[in-house]
């Protein structure tokens, strides 16, 4: 079946987001198993958002601090459109990141609010579908 021009255009929005969110997360890309990022960052439990939050100022926040404004906005503004989703995005790239911790769904949607509180993006008031 031929897919629609907005169907399109929704395809390749959200590829420009994982993309986004590979310059955000650079730091674990290729080194999620690797022994000394583990080692680095110790056990982190993906459903303590405090440990969530110590994991991502430890490897994330630096690097993204020295992003080009423009960056850090568009990064913004992806994860944005994250938080008024229904969450399946960022789960489907949690999972394909295969980041150094969380190696669920349910874990990827723990973690999302936590990402988008760090990097200033304010969540919707009630959860989507909620």
């Amino acid at each position: 079946m031929r897919k629609t021009a907005p169907q399109r255009l929704a395809e390749r929005e959200a590829r420009a987001r994982w993309e986004l969110l590979d310059s955000l997360f650079d730091a674990w890309i290729g080194r999620a198993n690797n022994a000394a990022t583990l080692d680095r960052l110790g056990p982190v439990d993906p459903l303590n958002a405090a440990e969530v939050s110590r994991a991502l100022k430890a490897d994330i926040t630096g690097p993204f601090a020295d992003l080009t404004r423009e960056t850090q906005g568009r990064i913004k503004a992806a994860l944005t459109v994250l938080a008024t989703s229904d969450g399946a995005e960022f789960r489907e790239y949690w999972l394909d990141l295969r980041a150094p911790f969380g190696t669920t769904e349910a874990d990827a949607d723990a973690i999302f609010p936590v990402v988008a509180r760090t990097f200033g993006v304010k969540l919707p008031d009630t959860p989507p579908g909620g």
